[in-house]
């Protein structure tokens, strides 16, 4: 009997496995297509394994990965007349104010800049938690965390208790915002797809925090050794998203910076001597970081 119900569950797993694995292979190029999967090294079952991460299904119909998610209804709930009257009124205002407008610059501050600070992001953040010592900021970042979960996942500490970033950002206003999200990412869907979900969430974290200055910054790179070797973690991806990230930047709310500029060597990539794993900075290095913020401060127009 033993032998029999043995057998069952192998011609089961067996089973299983081949329907993924055809599944796998027919959506490859259709509802699957935006995963970046080295069918050479990776089975065509983990294709569906990821879908049903992502909630995508093979029964479902074609569509870009991640494109049907939505963030919070507040960003969609828009109503598209207002939002062009909007536009037209604060068009006309700038145009009116074109001959005395005064840019807003970079300049250097101190460590109580950040004091009504926070920093929204991934393990990276974290790191600048735990050691970069803006200890009167607040953090809203988690080892892992990517744009696509960014406002589902339930990450962010108040008051003793785990909320989600909207949550979050709806219970006290800041007036900086600091983003740096990305390398996670790196694999998952597309450009485009990434750049949708990250556009979006500086659209939300505007409307929540109306008075916040909101810093995108560039995703950090890799050591050029791990960037030459991994397909998927490189430079020229990285590179590729920040200079769509770049362009979010209006000078006005939003600003793009780029902490690269002081962690890289005459190649482009993290310098080894700053990294543990070729991705991470060593918790020594973080003042770095944090140096190079105080350079970043914002001036008001007068």
């Amino acid at each position: 009997m033993r032998k029999i119900l043995k057998c069952r569950v192998a011609i089961f797993l067996l089973a299983g496995w081949v329907i993924l694995s055809v599944a796998g292979f027919l959506g490859k190029d259709s509802i699957y297509k935006n995963y970046s999967v080295d069918t050479a090294k990776t089975p065509y079952f983990v294709l569906v394994l990821q879908g049903f991460h992502d909630h995508i299904y093979p029964w479902n119909q074609e569509y870009e990965a991640y494109g049907d998610e939505r963030l919070p209804e507040k960003v969609y709930a828009k109503d598209l007349e207002e939002e062009n009257t909007a536009k037209q009124i604060e068009s006309t205002e700038m145009a009116e104010d074109t001959k005395t407008a005064v840019p807003k610059q970079f300049v250097s501050v101190e460590e109580d800049y950040f004091d009504d600070a926070v920093f929204i992001g991934d393990s990276r953040t974290v790191g600048l938690h735990d050691y970069g010592g803006l200890d009167k900021a607040d953090f809203f970042a988690t080892v892992g965390m990517n744009v696509y979960d960014l406002w589902t996942e339930k990450f962010c500490e108040v008051n003793g208790k785990k909320v989600t970033l909207e949550e979050a950002l709806s219970a006290k206003q800041y007036k900086k915002i600091y983003f740096q999200i990305g390398i996670n990412e790196m694999g998952r869907g597309t450009l485009e797809g990434f750049m949708e979900k990250y556009a979006q969430s500086v659209e939300m974290m505007k409307q929540l925090q109306p008075e916040a200055i909101v810093y995108v910054q560039a995703i950090m790179k890799v050591t050029k050794e791990k960037s030459d070797s991994d397909a998927i973690f490189n430079n020229t991806g990285i590179q590729a998203r920040n200079e769509e990230i770049q362009k979010l930047a209006d000078g006005e709310r939003v600003f793009f910076i780029d902490v690269n500029e002081v962690v890289c060597d005459e190649n482009g990539g993290l310098k080894e001597s700053l990294t543990f794993d070729n991705l991470h900075l060593y918790g020594s290095k973080y003042d770095i970081w944090v140096d190079f913020l105080k350079t970043k401060g914002i001036k008001e127009a007068e």
